[in-house]
C-alpha cells in the first residue's frame, strides 16, 4: 500500500516514516511533505492509496489541500491527525470524505487498525471494472447504493429487473448489526446467527453485506410482504439470538426506504441514531419510529454525584468512585435522556475529576482530557463509555500507594503514568519507548533498574489489580472483565491470574466478597 505523509511537525513525519513499514512490510511511504502546497504537488505526482496529513499547517492547511485534491479527482483514502478536539474540523473533514479523525498524540493501535481497514477495503475493490464491464451481483449494488457510488441509471434499471427481479424502486428494510471493535471477532457469528433465521423465511428475500469500514453487519431485505411483522419477528427472535450468542449485545437497528435511491440517506440516519442505544434498554431494535414515540425529559445534571466522585477521588475511595459511576449508567438507562446529553454529562464527570486529580498531582497532562472528549463524544454503547471511565479510573486509583522514590527519575515516572492509561490497550515497549523518544534497550534497562520490574511484569501487575477491582465491586462476567483490562481471550487471563495470585478469578471473588 503506497501512502504519503503531510506533516508541519519533524518528529511525527519521521517517527511515521519509521514506524509504517514496521506495522507492515507492504506499507511503502512514497514521500513527505511539511506543508499543504507541498503535499498538493506531492499528492498529484505520486496518486498514492492513502494520505496521512495534518490540518493545521503553514502555507496551505490540510483541509484546503484534500479540497483541491477532491476537486481533481484524486481520491486517496485519507488520515487526517490533528492535536485540536474541536469537532467542526472533524465534521469538514468527513465531508471530503477522509477514512478517520485521529488526535495527536497517535495511538499506534488505533493507527495499525485504520490501515489495515483500509488496506482491506482496496483489496476488496482491487481489479472492479466499469458497470458495463463486470457482472454486479445484488450484494454489490446494494453496497454501493449505501456508499452513494453507483449511479441509479438506465443500465443499472436493467441489471436489477432482469437478473434479480427487482425494482429500484421497491420498498426496501435495512437491519444493521454493529459491533465496533469486536467486528473482526464476532462478524462471523453473526452472518451465522442472521442466516439461521433469514434461510427460514418466506414473506421476503434478503442480502447480507459484511463491511470492514462500518465495522457492521448489514441485512437488505427485499420482495417483502408485511413489513410491521417482518420488523415485530426481527425484535422478537433475531434479537434476543444475538445478545445470547455475542459475547455482549450489539447496537441493532431498523430502517426503511423506498428504493435504492433513499438507501445511502437511510444507511446514514440509521448510523446517527445508534447513539440511542446509550438511552434505551438492553436488547432494544432502535428505529426512527422507536426515536420519534419516546418521551424525552431533560438530564437535570446529577452535581450530587460529581461531588461524591470528587471526594472519593480526594479520599482514594475506590469503590465508592465505582458504585457511583455505575448508578449513573443505570439511572440513564429507560429514562428517556436524549443521548446527547447523557454524553455531555459523562464528558463533563470525566473533566471535573482529571482537574482534581491534576491539581492534587495525581496526573500531569491534559492529553488524556482531549482524547477523552473526543471518544466520548463518539460513543454509542455503555461498554465504550465503561471503558473510559475505567481508564480514568486507572489513571487516578491503580498507582495507589506506589509513590516514586525520591530516586526515581522523570523518565521512568513518564512512563509508569502512559502505561497506567494505556496497560488495556496493548501498548508495547516499542510503542511506550517512541512516546518518550528513546530506545527499547535504553527504557527497558533504566525501568528494571529504578523499579525492579520489567514492562512486561509492570503491564502484568496493572492489569491483575484491575481484575481484582472489578471481581470484587462489580457483577461483570469473566469475558468482559478480560476485555476491559486488555485480554482478548478469558481463559488466559484466568491463567495469569492464577500464576499472579494463586488461585483463579472465581475462586477470589467467592473467598473475598
Amino acid at each position: 500500500m503506497k501512502i504519503v505523509i503531510v506533516e508541519d511537525e519533524n518528529s511525527i513525519r519521521n517517527g511515521l516514516c519509521n514506524i509504517l513499514p514496521k506495522l507492515e512490510p507492504g506499507y511503502m511511504v512514497l514521500g513527505t511533505a511539511a506543508n499543504g502546497q507541498e503535499g498538493l504537488e506531492l499528492i498529484e505526482r505520486t496518486r498514492p492509496d492513502v494520505v496521512i496529513m495534518d490540518i493545521q499547517m503553514p502555507e496551505m492547511d490540510g483541509l484546503t489541500m484534500l479540497g483541491k485534491l477532491r476537486e481533481k479527482g484524486i481520491l486517496s483514502r485519507v488520515i487526517v491527525l490533528t492535536a485540536y478536539s474541536d469537532f467542526s474540523y472533524a465534521k469538514r473533514a468527513i465531508e471530503l470524505n477522509i477514512e478517520n479523525y485521529l488526535l495527536k498524540p497517535i495511538k499506534i493501535p488505533e493507527l495499525r487498525e485504520t490501515l489495515r481497514n483500509i488496506q482491506a477495503e482496496l483489496e476488496e475493490e482491487k481489479g472492479q471494472e466499469k458497470l458495463q464491464e463486470r457482472l454486479l451481483s445484488l450484494e454489490q449494488i446494494f453496497r454501493g447504493c449505501i456508499l452513494a457510488e453507483l449511479p441509479i441509471d438506465e443500465e443499472l434499471k436493467r441489471i436489477t429487473r432482469e437478473r434479480y427481479g427487482l425494482d429500484v424502486q421497491e420498498p426496501l428494510g435495512m437491519f444493521a448489526i454493529w459491533l465496533g471493535d469486536r467486528y473482526e471477532a464476532e462478524s462471523e457469528k453473526v452472518r451465522e446467527i442472521i442466516e439461521s433465521y433469514t434461510g427460514k423465511a418466506s414473506d421476503y428475500e434478503h442480502c447480507l453485506i459484511m463491511s470492514v469500514r462500518y465495522q457492521m453487519v448489514t441485512v437488505i431485505l427485499y420482495h417483502m410482504g408485511d413489513v410491521e411483522k417482518i420488523q415485530k419477528r426481527s425484535q422478537a427472535a433475531v434479537l434476543p439470538a444475538l445478545c445470547r450468542g455475542l459475547n455482549r449485545a450489539p447496537v441493532v437497528s431498523w430502517g426503511e426506504c423506498q428504493g435504492l435511491k433513499e438507501l445511502a440517506e437511510t444507511f446514514a440516519s440509521m448510523q446517527k441514531e445508534q447513539k440511542w442505544n446509550l438511552s434505551f434498554e438492553p436488547g432494544t431494535l432502535i428505529s426512527h419510529e422507536k426515536i420519534q414515540n419516546t418521551v424525552v425529559v431533560p438530564l437535570k445534571y446529577p452535581m450530587e454525584i460529581e461531588t461524591g466522585m470528587k471526594k472519593a477521588v480526594t479520599g482514594q475511595a475506590s469503590v465508592e468512585f465505582y458504585r457511583l459511576f455505575c448508578h449513573f449508567s443505570k439511572s440513564c438507562v429507560g429514562a428517556g435522556y436524549d443521548p446527547d446529553e447523557i454524553r455531555e454529562a459523562c464528558i463533563r464527570f470525566c473533566l471535573s475529576l482529571l482537574s482534581l486529580a491534576k491539581s492534587l498531582e495525581r496526573i500531569s497532562s491534559d492529553t488524556s482530557a482531549r482524547l477523552i472528549v473526543g471518544e466520548i463524544s463518539q460513543a454509542v454503547t455503555w461498554d465504550e463509555i465503561w471503558n473510559i471511565f475505567m481508564r480514568v479510573h486507572g489513571l487516578i486509583f491503580l498507582d495507589k500507594g506506589r509513590k516514586e522514590e525520591p530516586t526515581t527519575s522523570s523518565l521512568v515516572n513518564k512512563a509508569r503514568a502512559i502505561i497506567g492509561e494505556y496497560y488495556n490497550q496493548g501498548i508495547t515497549l516499542e510503542e511506550l519507548a517512541q512516546r518518550l523518544c528513546i530506545s527499547e534497550e535504553y527504557l527497558s534497562a533504566q525501568f528494571k533498574k529504578e523499579t525492579g520490574s520489567t514492562f512486561t511484569e509492570t503491564v502484568r501487575r496493572y492489569r491483575i489489580d484491575r481484575v481484582k477491582e472489578l471481581l470484587l465491586h462489580s457483577e461483570l462476567k469473566l469475558n468482559q472483565i478480560a476485555d476491559m483490562v486488555g485480554y482478548s481471550d478469558p481463559k488466559y487471563m484466568s491463567k495469569v491470574f492464577k500464576e499472579e495470585v494463586g488461585m483463579l478469578p472465581a475462586e477470589f471473588r467467592k473467598q473475598n466478597r
